[in-house]
């Protein structure tokens, strides 16, 4: 909340004097009631509009949707959690793309399940692999949620996706999932994927010291994608490992990194789904 000083007060040194003269410019001092005024006017500023709320997606699965300011629709984008679930780092940033003008449905693809502890993520991520018919289930639904929503236009839709997320992002891609583009955040791949029949584009961003994913791998991916048709890019960043974008992981994040693989990740965007 904000408190309204009413009257404006210059303190004005007077030279060889020592103490100050209080000048009010013929304005009346206020009462201790007056001057904490409670401003409860709305703020013009445009987060402030953005609405958020917890939605059915799925039959077992409960997402978390940000909706941009102002009258729709707007193109939209599926968000995939990192390995730890849909915990309040990936909603943040479905805010942030809400704040860029998307509706953005972050999904859960452990439905409910928040990990801790990397134990823990590693035993949920396990679970998803060891049954992917109902990921990939769920991601469907959400492509159905979204393209279904009045605030959506149908026909622009894309995925963006962190770390187990950015795999999930790239099986999206990879498998048809009715998506324009999908934006993969040092997610896993397969080089013997067959991609001769994938329709969305791909951005993919990879930290140069990343421990989990080789580097000789992401350039030879990078090259399999440029022999394909459609507007494809992989990015390599020096100086960043694994999760270089996730400002939680003080041991991992890179701000020069996150900022320009963000910077890229709106204009690739704008140029797919908008």
């Amino acid at each position: 909340m904000k408190h309204i000083l009413i009257a404006s007060i210059a303190l004005i040194v007077v030279a060889g004097i020592g103490f100050f003269i209080t000048h009010t410019e013929d304005v009346a001092a206020p009462t201790l009631d007056e001057a904490l005024i409670v401003d409860d006017t709305p703020s013009s500023n445009p987060q402030d509009s953005i609405t958020t709320e917890r939605v059915q997606y799925a039959d077992a699965a409960a997402g978390y949707l940000a909706r941009p300011a102002g009258e729709g629709p707007f193109p939209a984008l599926v968000l995939i959690h990192e390995w730890w679930g849909l915990n309040e780092n990936i909603e943040e940033l479905a805010v942030e793309f809400a704040e860029q003008g998307y509706v953005a449905l972050a999904v859960d693809l452990y439905e409910g399940d928040v990990a801790t502890t990397p134990e823990e993520a590693g035993a949920l991520a396990g679970s998803v692999r060891e049954n992917t018919d109902a990921a990939f289930a769920n991601l469907e639904a959400a492509v159905v949620y979204l393209r279904a929503h009045p605030d959506v236009i149908e026909d622009q839709l894309a995925s963006v996706g962190w770390c187990f997320g950015g795999q999930w992002a790239y099986n999206m891609a990879v498998n048809g999932l009715d998506i324009d583009a999908s934006v993969m955040y040092y997610g896993r791949f397969a080089m013997d994927d067959d991609l001769s029949m994938m329709r969305a584009d791909i951005l993919g961003h990879f930290g140069e010291e990343d421990r989990s994913i080789a580097i000789d791998d992401v350039e030879q991916f990078r090259a399999k994608l440029n022999t394909l048709e459609g507007d494809h890019a992989v990015y390599i960043y020096p100086n960043a490992g694994h999760a270089f974008a996730n400002d939680d992981r003080e041991d991992a994040y890179n701000s020069e990194a996150a900022a320009l693989a963000w910077q890229r990740t709106l204009e690739f965007l704008a140029e797919e789904v908008e």
